[in-house]
């Protein structure tokens, strides 16, 4: 990834594909993502909808959410077929959503290295 002096955090119903357009048109110089995706809505949801963009969006950083390893791995492999140019991994979002969901993993340090290996 390029060194970007600026980032659009990833917000929830916030930096859909629109969203992250408009910003572009702003400003080349910025490190975009999208909004929170879960592994669950990419692996049985529809992709299309869930992981289009604009080129012109790039560079552009999925993150992604959830908790089983494997299904995080299978997204990243899918996130890289779709042209993301990485994937951040949700780890620490404080959200109600996100905590009762189980896919940010916050408290749960040691779950969490094992998406590292």
């Amino acid at each position: 990834m390029n060194s970007l002096a600026v980032s659009v955090a990833p917000m929830m119903d916030w930096t859909d594909k629109h969203c992250r357009y408009f910003y572009r048109l702003l400003s080349k110089n910025t490190q975009l993502y999208t909004e929170m995706i879960t592994a669950k809505a990419i692996l049985n949801g529809d992709k299309n909808r869930l992981l289009d963009f604009n080129a012109v969006e790039n560079p552009l950083t999925l993150q992604l959410g959830g908790s089983d390893p494997i299904e995080m791995a299978k997204c990243a492999l899918i996130a890289q077929d779709w042209g993301y140019d990485e994937v951040n991994i949700n780890v620490g979002c404080p959200s109600d959503g996100v905590l009762s969901g189980s896919f940010g993993l916050p408290n749960e340090r040691a779950r969490f290295g094992r998406f590292m290996c």
